[in-house]
């Protein structure tokens, strides 16, 4: 018993050190990469400051000369408060944690769990919430404005900014952080005997805990509904209004492109779009329904007027159409090929 006491207390101090690492390390990092600016731009999000890569200068004076054509406010560190009482609000959780180590009971721990998961959130939430400011309370006196164009990056993702390609990701801070609520709940369960299950629960616990994480890290390939009139295509930047057309391509990595016409998508393809594991096109006689290429039939026809001028569109079965086009329906792999050898 004692020394389950004594390893709850080693474990929760570790929790503490690994905690002290959101000040050593970045918490988010954002990287623009356009051509240029080769190797990309990184703004690097820390507890209490903003910063760039190593040999990458004044970050924030670049960011905010790009700001300034698009609209988007100046980042100015110093009229953030969260940069200034956030670190606070880290000491006060590191001297909580000693407490807990101190008093050394279960409930000491699950609530110091619980409280540092609850300000985790909500520093997500905020910094989504700065995010969503800067990209949507745009300047309209700017020099470069698109009407109806937003500049907000993803908070976990990537995606495309007008001439940028946006990324966003957590950094080591960050993961720091979670492996400091891991173990203060691991603290927890240490003191709390949970140890002492019979082994088969244990590892049944152990199992499905994992089964989980596997299933929420694990990219999905299924398609997004596009929402017309508001997505904008990813490749000729017009905006998806059509519900009888459009496309989606996800990438290898589960990024979604979308497309105001198939001809868009195959366009992409064959102009370098990213690797991709699905695509989907629209079917004209099932509007705003997406569905995988290779169950469409496919139709370039003048009757039927696409978006983008290809007069291509798709169709979930033959007997949709009239029967004069029956001999011009075309699969997949052929009409790739085929509008690839054209252009």
């Amino acid at each position: 018993m004692m020394n389950n006491q004594r390893t709850s207390q080693w474990i929760m101090l570790v929790a503490i050190i690994f905690l002290s690492g959101v000040f050593l390390f970045p918490l988010w990092q954002i990287t623009l990469d356009a051509a240029q600016f080769p190797g990309g731009l990184r703004l690097n999000v820390w507890i209490n400051k903003f910063s760039g890569d190593e040999g990458e200068g004044n970050i924030i004076a670049n960011i905010n000369i790009l700001n300034h054509y698009i609209g988007m406010k100046f980042i100015e560190p110093d009229a953030i408060p969260e940069l200034k009482y956030f670190p606070y609000v880290i000491y006060l959780m590191m001297a909580l944690g000693l407490l807990t180590i101190f008093i050394n009971r279960p409930i000491g721990y699950l609530l110091w769990t619980i409280l540092l998961s609850v300000l985790g959130l909500l520093g997500v939430y905020d910094f989504y919430l700065w995010m969503y400011d800067y990209g949507h309370n745009l300047d309209p006196n700017a020099p470069i404005k698109v009407p109806g164009m937003t500049y907000m990056p993803p908070l976990f993702g990537e995606k495309d900014l007008l001439n940028f390609y946006v990324s966003s990701y957590p950094r080591l801070g960050t993961i720091l952080l979670g492996l400091s609520i891991l173990l203060s709940f691991a603290a927890f369960w240490m003191r709390n005997k949970f140890n002492k299950m019979k082994p088969p629960l244990t590892q049944t616990l152990i199992f499905v805990t994992l089964l989980l994480a596997f299933t929420a890290c694990t990219t999905s390939n299924e398609a997004v509904p596009i929402n017309f009139g508001k997505d904008q295509c990813d490749f000729c930047k017009m905006t998806i209004s059509n519900p009888k057309f459009g496309a989606e391509l996800i990438t290898d990595k589960g990024r979604i492109l979308k497309y105001d016409a198939t001809e868009c998508m195959v366009n992409h393809i064959h102009n370098g779009a990213p690797k991709y594991q699905k695509l989907y096109a629209v079917p004209f006689d099932e509007p705003k329904e997406l569905k995988s290429v290779e169950n469409l039939h496919f139709l370039i026809s003048p009757d039927f007027r696409s978006p983008m001028g290809a007069n291509l569109s798709a169709f979930t079965a033959k007997n949709k159409l009239d029967e004069k086009y029956h001999s011009q329906l075309i699969d997949w792999p052929i009409l790739l090929k085929s509008l690839i050898e054209r252009s």
